[in-house]
């Protein structure tokens, strides 16, 4: 068996390019790093920000309008303060659901925190978690985001409901649900950037 291992190990040495062999190892790492509990989390999201991809907008005529009853919905600050949905009509509203467990949701954080850098004063951001309040803080911190952190104060209205995180809506100023996107994305793409602008031009114009 010994010298079995040895040839084999021979002629793969002998026959394997430079950049297979550095694929190989990179694989090789990547399922130790798969099995090793410490270092999954961040390795899944790491690839789930690899498979990421700009969200598209749906179609005009299949863009569901919120209805009072969605507005009605009541959010709940990282500070205890409780907000209603309806306090943001006719601004441009970027809804995540999400946690910290999850890797999607870890991946695309950073295109989020770097969109909400960009066009926070020109939208509306609502990160949603069903975690505790100390859990999102501390990873908040951690990871130096700023953006609006919130949980449910009421029920979620179907219009939001999923049964999958990330989860994240965009309505426009006129209550319209124009991007429905489960998965990580590319949030700070320049189709999103384009879109917030246009609805902030829009409202700006009139």
């Amino acid at each position: 068996m010994k010298e079995y291992l040895q040839k084999r190990w021979k002629t793969y040495w002998t026959t394997k390019g430079w950049f297979s062999k550095i694929t190989d190892l990179l694989f090789i790492f990547l399922i130790i790093g798969m099995i090793i509990p410490a270092s999954r989390k961040e390795i899944s999201a790491f690839m789930a920000g690899l498979m990421a991809s700009s969200p598209k907008t749906i179609e005009s005529d299949a863009q569901q309008t919120l209805t009072d009853e969605v507005w009605n919905w009541q959010l709940i600050d990282m500070k205890g303060q409780v907000v209603n949905l309806g306090q943001f009509k006719g601004q441009t509203i970027l809804l995540n659901f999400w946690a910290t467990w999850c890797p999607p949701c870890i991946a695309e954080m950073p295109d989020i925190q770097a969109l909400y850098d960009g066009f926070g004063d020109k939208a509306v951001f609502l990160l949603v978690s069903d975690e505790k309040t100390s859990t999102v803080n501390e990873f908040a911190q951690k990871k130096g985001y700023n953006m609006p952190f919130y949980q449910q104060a009421s029920t979620t209205p179907p219009a939001f409901s999923t049964n999958s995180i990330p989860t994240t809506w965009i309505i426009s100023p006129e209550g319209k649900i124009v991007i429905r996107k489960t998965g990580a994305a590319k949030w700070n793409s320049a189709s999103m950037q384009e879109l917030i602008s246009s609805y902030y031009k829009s409202k700006t114009d009139f």
